[in-house]
C-alpha cells in the first residue's frame, strides 16, 4: 500500500475528542474505492467509494501511541473490483453508507481482488 495521508478531518477530529468534544474517534469502517486520484490532506471521502465494511481489529502497537486498526477483506466480498484507494473511518456518523462518517485516512492501492480466490488485510498502522 502506498503512503496513507492524514486527513485535516482526522486530526480535527482528535483535537476536538480531546477537548471533551463528545465524538467517537473508533475507526468503525474501512472503505475501497476505485479512483487513483492522489491522497490530500483535505479529502473527506474516497474519490469513487465502492465497498465498505466495518472494522475488523483493533491492536495497540509495540512503540509508545501506536495503533493497529485492520479491515479483513474475504474471498468473497467486493470480487473483481479494481481497488485504487482505501480509506478509515471514524466518528459519531461513520455507518455502512458510503461516505458517512469523519475520514481519517487515505491511502492509494492498485491490486484487483480476484474473487474466491484471495483474502487482503488493510491495516492503518499509525502512531499519535
Amino acid at each position: 500500500m502506498a503512503e496513507v495521508t492524514i486527513t485535516n478531518a482526522g486530526l480535527n477530529l482528535l483535537r476536538d475528542a480531546l477537548n471533551g468534544v463528545p465524538v467517537s474517534t473508533t475507526v468503525t469502517y474501512i472503505a475501497i474505492g476505485t479512483s487513483s486520484t492522489a491522497p490530500a490532506a483535505t479529502d473527506t471521502q474516497l474519490g469513487a467509494e465502492v465497498f465498505r465494511k466495518r472494522t475488523t481489529a483493533w491492536a495497540n502497537g509495540a512503540a509508545a501511541g501506536e495503533g493497529l486498526i485492520t479491515m479483513y477483506l474475504s474471498p468473497s466480498e467486493s470480487g473483481g473490483t479494481v481497488i485504487g484507494e482505501v480509506g478509515w473511518f471514524a466518528g459519531n456518523t461513520a455507518t455502512m453508507t458510503p461516505n458517512s462518517g469523519i475520514m481519517i485516512a487515505r491511502a492509494l492501492y492498485s491490486h484487483t481482488h480476484i474473487v474466491n480466490q484471495e483474502s487482503i488485510q488493510f491495516q492503518l498502522d499509525s502512531i499519535i
